[in-house]
């Protein structure tokens, strides 16, 4: 089930399991963006109480496990959200992570929002020494055991890009142990990196933190029990990494522990692109650890976690200056990656998938001038109604200029 409001919401319902999930993406009411000085507190509260009330009539309210919030970058901002949504929702309310990104739209802010109830569900907002940081929240249903993180950023004062990464990684190593997980447990990451492509010395910002990334992951083996029988290939976790208007990288994470025999996780590749982390070193000296996408299969269902994917075939750059065209690169790589075949290449058959299948997306647009033309590709291609946030932001290559990510869901 699909919806969109007349309040600026849009959300998506559909089974997992035994379990229905929920993806929400949202921005205050069309009249508050038109306002030449907009006011930012009322404009939270408006997407804020909408949300609330649509969370409440699917019955979702107190099972939210993780909100993005996106705003313009602004002194005092961050804190303002971060301070209304607890005031709002007091009771558990999400793993929060708030990004210095705007909203393509116009608006001061915008908001993705995943929810999910099972069987018994059980959730639990776990926050240091009882302070509302919104940082972590652990799910229990059909027996598996998700835990969602946060807003992971270095502890330590501001240092170069290599080192700011390594510790927000440090930071999220540190939390997956304090409730018993681990890094071979991660299924997606998300990475967002100030100035993303601004040289750092003869290298470069989103190099660097590449070169953290590899460091810190080292020999670990992602997700290893959950792999098919005679899985070959190397397995990471999928991944974005894409530009943010400060200079921090801020990280935010899902993970998966189950003692069911019958959970499938598995890495996808592109057959028509080359495997992020073999890419060579005029890319970056160490390539980038992801996966192109992460498939999650119980029962009769599917779940795919889409990595941030542009317009790339082998490993190079296509359709340089068009956005056009590379929009519709990027959703047919999207399409190739979920595309049922690949899936049984990978060891999960029977399922049919295709873009009519996504449930969530995420346009990342390099340049507002070229919004609207990306929009009307991403309109014509994917589902009528499926939720969509646009937002202004640096991609990895300086020659790319939009990156898209999302969630599908297939069943037998």
């Amino acid at each position: 089930m699909r919806h969109k409001n007349s309040q600026g919401i849009a959300y998506s319902v559909f089974p997992f399991g035994s379990s229905r999930q929920m993806f929400l993406v949202g921005e205050p009411e069309e009249h508050f963006t038109r306002q030449n000085k907009p006011d930012y507190p009322e404009q939270v509260r408006n997407l804020l109480e909408n949300v609330k009330n649509v969370c409440e009539e699917q019955g979702f309210t107190e099972n939210v496990a993780a909100m993005c919030h996106f705003f313009i970058a602004d002194i005092g901002m961050k804190e303002l959200i971060r301070q209304v949504t607890y005031e709002m929702f007091p009771q558990i309310f999400g793993a929060v992570t708030i990004v210095p990104q705007a909203p393509a739209s116009g608006a001061v802010i915008a908001l993705e929002l995943w929810a999910m109830n099972g069987k018994e569900p059980h959730f639990k907002s776990l926050q240091d020494e009882g302070m509302c940081d919104g940082i972590l929240v652990e799910a229990v249903f059909d027996k598996m055991r998700w835990l969602f993180v946060g807003d992971m950023k270095s502890e330590n004062p501001p240092t170069g890009a290599y080192q700011r990464a390594k510790d927000a990684f440090v930071s999220l190593d540190c939390e997956l142990q304090s409730e018993d997980f681990r890094l071979k447990h991660l299924l997606r990451t998300w990475i967002y990196q100030g100035h993303l492509v601004l040289a750092k010395g003869d290298t470069q910002r989103y190099k660097e933190l590449n070169r953290a990334r590899t460091d810190y992951f080292g020999e670990t083996e992602f997700l290893k029990k959950y792999l098919p029988k005679g899985y070959k290939g190397r397995a990471y976790p999928a991944s974005t990494g894409i530009g943010a208007d400060d200079f921090d990288v801020v990280i935010s994470a899902v993970a998966l522990d189950t003692k069911r025999k019958d959970v499938i996780a598995v890495p996808l590749e592109n057959p028509n692109q080359t495997s992020a982390f073999d890419y060579g070193e005029v890319y970056s000296p160490q390539s980038p650890k992801f996966s192109r996408a992460m498939a999650v299969a119980v029962d009769k269902t599917c779940l795919i976690f889409v990595s941030g994917t542009a317009s790339i075939t082998d490993s190079e750059s296509r359709h340089i200056e068009d956005p056009v065209k590379q929009t519709e690169q990027t959703l047919d790589n999207i399409a190739a990656l979920i595309d049922g075949d690949n899936l049984s290449r990978h060891s999960i058959s029977g399922f049919a998938c295709g873009l009519e299948n996504m449930e969530c997306v995420r346009v990342y647009v390099k340049r507002q001038a070229e919004l609207e033309a990306i929009r009307q590709v991403c309109e014509r291609r994917l589902p009528l109604d499926v939720p969509v946030l646009y937002t202004i932001a640096d991609v990895c290559r300086p020659e790319l200029l939009v990156e898209i990510e999302g969630v599908a869901a297939a069943r037998k």
